[in-house]
């Protein structure tokens, strides 16, 4: 018999004796970790791995003894697959616990989930399909016209299913990488309103009219996004005002410190400013600005209007209209 089969053999035997020993000492090691994912992704993949070097090695053992390329071949098919399912089961452990972990991403657990769902199968198919691929081409298989098959059904899928496809990527990339959270009130192009929903197709605004607008995934990811709710849920309210060339500047910007300072949602930090910001051409031009809560914006902007008007009349202080003047020129 061949030195070497002794060899492999007391490698084989080391191997399957000393598995307990080693499994032991890995998870010694892990256990040391702050997280307990890595935990969990040896415990998938441990048997699956174990078995696929415990073949490799009966292989090399009777190969050697008994050279066969059916033997070799039946071993290697079966190592493709347990590391095929060792890849299975630590993918979606990766998917469930690392790219979308719970809590971290903000969307509805039922959106959340059948994100998971479709990034896991779409994961499981590549992975199977390149590992059908192996198998065909360690068996001498021309794979040649199947992966010239597999691309034009491809390219024709994509042709035909764009849009929806393209929606699908988006609302991924939308979950994975979030813009916003549900229950914010954003500005997306000329839609404003709150999102109530991000699906995997398509998200929801429940605009201020009252109207549930839905809106294709794709869209969102082309656009411009503005979200009202972060970082915070502060706003700032500007109002233009013109007042007559007659109007004393300070006392005008008085009065407006005055009502901002006196209106109760007005935020005291960062403290209301009045800004003489042009001389027009018909009015001295002035801009209140002041921060106050998302919710109460609308009404803050209506209130500081009206005591402004109030104001002004009982100071005298006049808003004027714009004046033209116009010459007739005689024929």
């Amino acid at each position: 018999m061949d030195p070497k089969a002794y060899l492999y053999g007391a490698i084989l035997f080391l191997y399957v004796v000393l598995r307990p020993v080693y499994t032991r000492l890995i998870r010694k090691l892990l256990s040391l970790t702050k997280t307990n994912v890595d935990d969990r992704l040896f415990s998938a993949v441990e048997m699956p791995l174990w078995l696929a070097i415990f073949l490799l090695l009966l292989d090399i053992l009777v190969t050697d003894l008994y050279p066969s390329g059916l033997v070799h071949g039946i071993m290697l098919t079966l190592v493709i697959f347990l590391i095929v399912l060792a890849l299975l089961r630590a993918g979606r452990i990766l998917i469930y616990e690392v790219a979308l972990p719970a809590g971290v991403v903000k969307a509805d657990e039922k959106t959340l989930n059948t994100v998971k769902s479709v990034l896991t199968n779409i994961y499981a198919a590549l992975i199977l399909f390149f590992g059908f691929i192996y198998v065909l081409s360690l068996w001498n298989v021309d794979i040649t016209p199947l992966i010239a098959s597999a691309g034009l059904f491809g390219i024709v899928m994509g042709l035909a299913l764009k849009d929806p496809l393209e929606n699908l990527i988006s609302g991924v990339l939308l979950l994975l990488d979030p813009p916003f959270r549900v229950g914010d009130i954003v500005r997306i192009g000329d839609l404003v309103g709150e999102v109530k929903e991000i699906g995997m197709r398509n998200t929801k605004i429940l605009t201020f009219d009252g109207d549930l607008v839905t809106l294709p995934n794709s869209i969102v990811i082309k656009n411009e996004v503005e979200d009202f709710h972060l970082p915070n849920e502060r706003v700032r309210v500007r109002i233009r005002v013109g007042v007559s060339y007659d109007s004393d500047p300070d006392h005008v910007k008085r009065i407006l410190l005055d009502i901002a300072s006196s209106h109760p949602l007005v935020l005291k930090d960062p403290e209301p400013q009045a800004l003489f910001l042009e001389l027009g051409d018909f009015a001295l031009i002035f801009e209140l600005r002041v921060w106050t809560e998302l919710p109460n914006k609308m009404q803050v902007l209506s209130d500081l209007n009206t005591e402004i008007i109030k104001r002004f009349r009982e100071e005298g202080i006049e808003i004027p209209f714009p004046i033209r003047t116009v010459y007739l020129k005689e024929s």
